[in-house]
């Protein structure tokens, strides 16, 4: 029987979930690592390279596409408007009056240049001086130290997502806790991820954390600014 005659095998269940949203098997499977032996997972890409042997996604394709699947549910919730809503600052007021758009319009482009711009903004601006802290306190090569880099950025957005959700809900509540937030996750992801690697004594542990810390709010301050004043540029100029 020819290859053309062949009946075409049935996608499986992994192959149909990947089509759908970006997220197969190897994806769940690195999700739930992540969280219950975050250790083990660093472990699969230090001995077996970025594919992990197979058992996990490569971990930049995994950072796009848990992104992706983070944009679509807060797309479904209503968008960036319910946390920019919980804020006292009036973008149209400022800066939508010269537009010529109505509030409405200028709110839906700015938060979709917003949408747009954040996450490679953030990662150019985040993930390069976290590769060099990082090759700083590891004892392997620049390829490993690159995955641990893309590891620590995964398990870091990973953790966020319960307060994310939470602060979707319940904006005007949970924005004062955003930044503690997002700090106790870097430092999760930081601990879980690094024993053994990056630290070795609980000292050691709690002093680069701290450093760590430092270091992403010395990054996210210029690229919050650079994403929020190029969305502004899209929403007031593009039509």
């Amino acid at each position: 029987m020819s290859d053309e005659s062949k009946p075409a095998k049935p996608a499986s269940l992994g192959e149909m979930a990947e089509d759908a949203s970006g997220f197969g098997l190897s994806d769940l499977r690195l999700t739930r690592d992540l969280v219950l032996r975050p250790g083990a997972v660093q472990d699969a890409y230090d001995a077996h390279g970025s594919s992990a042997g197979g058992r996990y996604p490569r971990p930049m394709r995994y950072y796009i596409a848990l992104n992706g699947v983070w944009f679509l549910a807060i797309a479904l919730m209503g968008g960036y408007e319910t946390m920019l809503s919980a804020s006292s600052l009036d973008i149209y007021a400022m800066w939508g009056g010269g537009s010529g758009k109505e509030r409405a319009e200028f709110m839906a482009d700015f938060e979709q240049w917003l949408s747009l711009l954040s996450l490679p903004l953030m990662t150019l601006f985040v993930a390069g001086p976290l590769f060099w802290a990082i090759s700083r306190w590891s004892p392997l090569d620049w390829r490993h130290d690159l995955n641990q880099t893309v590891t620590f950025l995964n398990a870091w957005t990973l953790y966020q997502i319960p307060f994310s959700v939470l602060l979707l809900v319940w904006p005007r509540e949970m924005a004062p806790w955003s930044i503690l937030a997002m700090l106790v996750a870097a430092i999760a992801a930081y601990v879980a991820i690094g024993s053994g690697r990056w630290w070795r004594t609980t000292g050691g542990a709690v002093g680069k954390a701290v450093l760590l810390c430092l270091l992403i709010l010395a990054l996210l301050i210029p690229a919050t600014l650079v994403s929020g004043f190029l969305a502004l540029q899209g929403a007031i100029y593009a039509p």
